[in-house]
């Protein structure tokens, strides 16, 4: 997946100065690599279909189509505040990710971790029934009771 991205980006990048349109400023030197920020700001805007990931991982076709925007004006030599600020116009301002709501990295280990113990626990506990099974349960013993005689010789004894 960031092979295709980075194959995106660099698509992008080389479409805005194969047509012509890279404006670089007045000295000539930019103050940080093309790529780096156009990945920062892939990041920084979440994509409009669902409000749920940023268009640098998302895989619809709007947020294709916004990280190509976003490199064809990074190309052109647009601030970030000027590339946030269209999609924001374009969205509202709910289209920027908010870093305090980004999960931290150790998030979606939580649930495999979960997943794990339990099945550790289940699988000692099934292990320990089994080795330290109850024997059989032992008649209970209760008072003698004398043996009571058969049908059959209660007919022979009335025969007599």
């Amino acid at each position: 997946m960031s092979h295709t991205r980075s194959s995106l980006t660099a698509f992008g990048i080389a479409l805005a100065i194969a047509a012509g349109d890279l404006v670089l400023p007045a000295n000539g030197q930019t103050s940080e690599d093309p790529t780096t920020r156009i990945m920062r700001l892939e990041k920084a805007v979440l994509a409009p279909c669902c409000y749920t990931e940023a268009v640098a991982t998302h895989q619809s076709e709007i947020a294709l189509k916004m990280r190509i925007e976003i490199a064809r004006w990074v190309a052109e030599g647009r601030t970030d505040d000027e590339i946030l600020g269209t999609y924001v116009a374009r969205y509202g301002s709910k289209v920027l990710v908010d870093p305090r709501t980004t999960p931290a990295w150790w998030t979606p280990w939580i649930p495999w971790m979960a997943l794990i113990l339990a099945s550790g626990f289940g699988l000692w506990r099934v292990r320990h029934w089994q080795t330290h099974a109850l024997p059989a349960p032992m008649p209970a013993s209760g008072p003698e009771l004398p043996a009571l005689p058969d049908f059959d010789e209660e007919d022979e004894w009335r025969k007599q």
